[in-house]
């Protein structure tokens, strides 16, 4: 069934054109679709006008049925029931009082209690954690309406989403799929661009060289050979304008086959991002940093307590957990200095995170990234391609770019600067998945070592050598890759699960056993319940101990 129809939208702002649709979009029930995009193509733009809160400069929008919003620009209290404040986790909270994964908790529940007939989310895993993605995730799948939604979140994309809509330069491309599956279908499509731009340039080429050698030809045709009597030119002078009017004509033929040739666009190709580690400050000794018994608060609640992990040169460690069990504040405490914290003196630390300002406003990209950079301006530009900035843009001033190329340029900045160890804090905040994609390549290629604190699982599998996850007031500490902890968390989880259940069941048995041994019986029976009450109390004592 249709529930919403948009034809020729169209949107500028102070005379830019951000949005042009050429063809009509249309949202059926069941429908689960990711809009996907660079920062600034319009995305937002888009769902404002689908939802009519805010107004098109052209075109059409029809609603066939009610709908819920979730949006990152959205603020205010929601009037929630206690089942969806106990379900979202938000119960006895105020709006005022609350963290940005509360806030979003709450516009989801106030979104699914209307029960609409398609949902449209415009980043609505930007603050959730893990666990907060997991559930929407789930929730969605089973909405029993349409969910149209923009997410920079790789794997909550793949969970939800049964279609891709690519949204580039005004152009609006469907992928059927996931997004691993997009991202599968237009690697095939740049293979085949790829291939068919090497074709066009073989045959354009042919073609050219065919013209050129007719013409070439034709050109140095003489009007009478110099062996040749004026009265044999003379018989022959016809023949050989009329060779040379044919090999003139030929040229020409071949220079309209030229221009009437189906033109290919060269793809654009991505430069491999790797460091010259000969310019690296190196980390001598065993270990870049070690924290011994280290106990945080905040206010009054204990975050995490008796901390203990080293980090040796090179590692590349996930700093993971639930909102609130104090990743930020570890990262702060390792910056700042703390007693229970020894660094080596080789250490050079760069720190990122959302609050803290690097850049100078004044100066440009460029200028900024090359401050202090161990590289020069031709490797900075490939980095910053590698991170969208291209061409030009990269003499664009700091204080006139949106918060996503402020972060991008901020990491930057941080990568190619004389530091060999990161701290980086939920580093793909407003970062587009393309950007993400690209800091994937930088980190993985990063000779030096760093703590990252994210949430972005597709980030932790691709980067993580080691994953170290605070469960408030404890901590894991894993060697190894993220895809091999969750492995092993799942396996742990589901013989925790399995031996609960035969606990509750043997705690059955032993209720009973108790039950029928304070009865009157024959010996042999009393004997025979005993020693199973003897059976059973082991087995409960082993499992309890698991």
């Amino acid at each position: 069934m249709l529930l919403l129809e948009a034809i020729g939208l169209e949107k500028s702002y102070k005379g830019n054109l951000i949005l042009k649709q050429t063809e009509p979009f249309q949202l059926f029930s069941q429908d689960r679709i990711g809009l996907v995009g660079l920062n600034g193509t319009g995305k937002s733009t888009f769902l404002k006008l689908l939802t009519k809160t805010e107004e098109a400069d052209a075109g059409l929008v029809h609603h066939y049925g009610t709908f819920g919003i979730v949006s990152q620009f959205e603020e205010g209290e929601k009037a929630l029931t206690s089942r969806s404040e106990g379900i979202w986790n938000v119960s006895g909270k105020s709006y005022e009082t609350m963290s940005g994964g509360e806030k979003t908790r709450t516009q989801i529940a106030a979104a699914l209690e209307r029960n609409p007939d398609f949902l449209i989310l415009d980043e609505p895993t930007s603050h959730l954690d893990v666990e907060g993605m997991d559930q929407l995730a789930k929730t969605l799948k089973h909405h029993k309406g349409a969910v149209l939604l923009v997410s920079h979140d790789r794997v909550f994309l793949d969970m939800v989403c049964t279609k891709i809509i690519e949204l580039n330069q005004q152009t609006f491309t469907s992928y059927t799929g996931n997004y691993s599956e997009y991202l599968v279908q237009k690697a095939h499509n740049e293979a085949r661009q790829q291939s068919e731009y090497e074709q066009y340039v073989k045959e354009k080429s042919r073609l050219e060289n065919a013209a050129k050698e007719k013409a070439s030809k034709a050109k140095s045709m003489k009007d009478k050979p110099a062996r040749m009597s004026n009265s044999e030119a003379k018989l022959g002078k016809g023949k050989l304008q009329w060779a040379k009017r044919s090999l003139e004509k030929s040229s020409k033929v071949i220079e309209k086959r030229i221009e009437m040739l189906d033109k290919k666009e060269k793809p654009q190709e991505h430069q491999k991002v790797e460091f010259d580690i000969q310019r690296f400050s190196a980390i001598h000794g065993k270990q870049a940093l070690s924290v011994k018994d280290l106990s945080l608060r905040f206010g009054n609640r204990l975050l995490f307590n008796h901390l203990s992990f080293s980090i040796k040169p090179g590692m590349k460690v996930v700093l993971t957990g639930k909102n609130g069990t104090g990743k930020s504040t570890l990262l702060e405490e390792i910056y700042r200095g703390n007693d229970a914290i020894e660094l080596s003196k080789q250490l050079k630390i760069g720190y990122f995170h959302q609050h803290l300002d690097i850049l100078n406003p004044a100066k440009s990209i460029l200028e900024n990234v090359m401050e202090n950079s161990l590289y020069d301006e031709t490797w900075v530009r490939t980095i910053l391609a590698r991170m969208l900035f291209k061409r030009e843009e990269v003499y664009k001033k700091v204080e006139v770019l949106s918060g996503g190329e402020k972060m991008k340029t901020a990491l930057a900045k941080l990568f190619l600067n004389d530091y060999n160890f990161l701290l980086l804090d939920e580093p793909t905040n407003y970062l587009d998945l393309f950007t993400r994609e690209a800091l994937e390549e930088v980190l993985v290629a990063y000779p030096g070592t760093f703590i990252l604190a994210t949430h972005d699982r597709r980030l932790m599998e691709k980067t993580a050598t080691h994953i170290l996850e605070l469960q408030s007031p404890k901590a894991k500490w894993f060697e190894g890759r993220y895809e091999e902890y969750k492995n092993k968390e799942n396996t742990g989880a589901k013989k925790t699960s399995e031996n609960d259940a035969s606990l509750l069941k043997l705690e059955l048995e032993m209720t009973n056993l108790i039950g029928q041994l304070s009865l009157e019986m024959k010996e042999e029976e009393k004997t025979m319940l005993d020693q199973r009450y003897q059976e059973v109390l082991k087995e409960i004592r082993r499992l309890k101990t698991y």
